[in-house]
């Protein structure tokens, strides 16, 4: 069995190396590799996955709404969210997931186990801001709030959620139990922080979907206030796991996934 990622750029990507740590634990015959597909090729994407003789296939930024229109059937989820990371080719015909959003809420209530009460603040209101509130407005019970520099972004939201602006969110943050950074603040030698957190609450639990830093801007500074953080390493794992299941049916071994994530993270 052939696996990839797909993405531009992709040489970044640790997708790889968390798979095949997965299939070596199980004692699988399988491979998973990064494949940089440029925007300007993606029109040859059915020819390019075809060449490699692919089982099935992740796609990360920016191509998660971009193959929609090359998919035979997609699930809920992907038609909810409007984008896919997971795609599994059966007799040649190409069905289109989004683990994204369980990955995460799967991560997240491995630390934050009454997860169904909470008042929850989603910062940005981008692709993964989306797969997020879509899982988990199934599952929590108070109404989520969904916080984006500009308001014209929730326009093609079709969510019960709070929106309001970034400002908004500041002022009112000691309301919440968990607070989510979903935008690229942080991501790699970003330094900026997507919100001030002077009005946090010692109690509110602060997360962030990058894991590469293992601690962005954002959670430093939450952590130095005291607060519990979580980043983005349980939702990539979680998600790759769940996209596992999908090609194969199999139970995964997230134990080694992890380990072999975190190895790498640092640097070993």
């Amino acid at each position: 069995m052939k696996y990839a990622v797909i993405g531009d750029p992709i040489s970044h990507s640790l997708s790889p190396i968390m798979h095949n740590a997965n299939f070596e634990a199980l004692g699988m015959e399988a491979s998973y590799e990064a494949l940089h597909v440029p925007i300007n090729d993606f029109h040859r994407i059915r020819e390019i996955i075809e060449e490699k003789q692919l089982d099935g296939f992740n796609i990360t930024i920016p191509h998660k709404e971009r193959i929609i229109p090359y998919l035979d059937e997609i699930d809920e989820q992907s038609r909810a969210v409007g984008a896919v990371n997971t795609v599994k080719i059966v007799n040649n015909r190409w069905i289109g997931y989004n683990t994204d959003g369980l990955g995460y809420l799967t991560g997240l209530k491995q630390i934050y186990p009454d997860v169904a009460n909470a008042y929850i603040l989603i910062l940005g209101a981008g692709g993964a801001s989306k797969g997020i509130a879509n899982e988990l407005s199934n599952y929590v019970q108070p109404k989520l709030t969904v916080g984006n520099r500009t308001m014209n972004r929730f326009e093609s939201w079709n969510l019960d959620i709070n929106a309001i602006s970034l400002k908004e969110a500041e002022n009112y943050l000691d309301e919440f139990d968990i607070i989510i950074n979903t935008t690229s603040a942080g991501l790699n030698d970003n330094t900026e922080s997507v919100i001030s957190l002077e009005n946090l609450s010692p109690n509110s639990l602060v997360s962030d979907i990058v894991y590469i830093p293992y601690k962005t801007p954002f959670l430093k500074i939450a952590e130095s206030k005291g607060n519990h953080i979580h980043n983005g390493l349980d939702m990539f794992v979680y998600q790759g796991a769940e996209s596992f299941k999908i090609w194969t049916g199999k139970q995964p071994n997230i134990q080694e996934m992890k380990y072999a994530v975190l190895k790498k993270l640092q640097g070993e």
